[in-house]
């Protein structure tokens, strides 16, 4: 009933490095933001209280590849404990401490738990090991970011050793609202991630073309093209990758050996 969507021959090699899943190894354009990043958690490796950092910039800027990247190499460089949670999955205040807990090696504790009980578990794993870093992914969506900012940040004051929140937000700063009380306890330092640039987009396509295609499939001028019309449209990279993928999926339905410029049209599904 269906083509086989990739063929013998087709120049497709693997889907996976064109989509939002793939993490790679070293994120690209972003270095001086990850830098930021990783200058913000590095007291913890020295016993010291880390800064606490709100990343923001739209969809597809490489928020949280970097966040990420920069935790990984936490773990595996230090004995310090790093913690992703995305708040569009735990966005309440008692899931979140819940998943924090988890993460940390708690068996997970029963639903309807109380606060206060899953906040004096969390000190007694400060107080017995060492410092965390965590990042809440999506921060605008928690329901109860106030509450949750006060309770991390009192962590951080009475536990033994430190705790530093990375905070990652599509909205500015000003449209992230917590309490003055939060606000001045949180004092949050801020990293804004701009919209990726046409070269920026080109080196990123082109080292996923080198890792998704077979060689000499996609001209350098195709990747050229859809760079220069996302960072025009949107400076989204997800747009980039999506629109690469589904011209690769299209040379490979009509059994061509490369990609054109017309491959390049955003949106073009022909």
């Amino acid at each position: 009933m269906f083509k086989d969507s990739h063929p013998t021959g087709g120049i497709l090699r693997s889907e996976t490095y064109l989509t939002t899943n793939y993490e790679p190894s070293e994120p690209v354009g972003r270095e001086t933001e990850i830098e930021r990043i990783a200058d913000a958690v590095r007291p913890l490796t020295r016993g010291k209280t880390p800064e606490n950092l709100l990343l923001y910039g739209p969809a597809g800027v490489g928020k949280t590849t970097c966040v990420k990247h920069v935790f990984d190499r936490l773990e595996d460089n230090t004995r310090e404990k790093s913690v992703y949670i995305n708040a569009w999955q735990y966005n309440t205040r008692s899931s979140l401490l819940t998943e924090l807990l988890i993460q940390l090696g708690y068996p997970a504790p029963r639903k309807g738990k109380p606060v206060d009980e899953l906040l004096s578990k969390l000190k007694e794993w400060l107080d017995k090991n060492r410092g965390i870093a965590v990042a809440i992914d999506e921060f605008d969506q928690l329901q109860e970011k106030t509450e949750i900012i006060y309770d991390l940040q009192m962590l951080n004051q009475e536990g033994e050793n430190s705790l530093g929140i990375v905070m990652v937000s599509n909205q500015p700063p000003q449209k992230v609202q917590l309490d003055p009380r939060s606000q001045s306890r949180l004092n949050c330092q801020t990293l804004q991630f701009n919209s990726y640039n046409a070269p920026q987009l080109q080196d990123i396509l082109s080292k996923r073309v080198e890792q998704a295609f077979k060689p000499g499939t996609v001209p350098d001028e195709v990747i050229e093209e859809i760079a220069e019309q996302v960072a025009e449209n949107s400076g989204d990279c997800r747009e980039a990758l999506e629109t690469l993928l589904r011209a690769g999926r299209k040379a490979d339905s009509e059994s061509r050996s490369k990609l054109t410029h017309k491959d390049a049209a955003l949106g073009d599904s022909d």
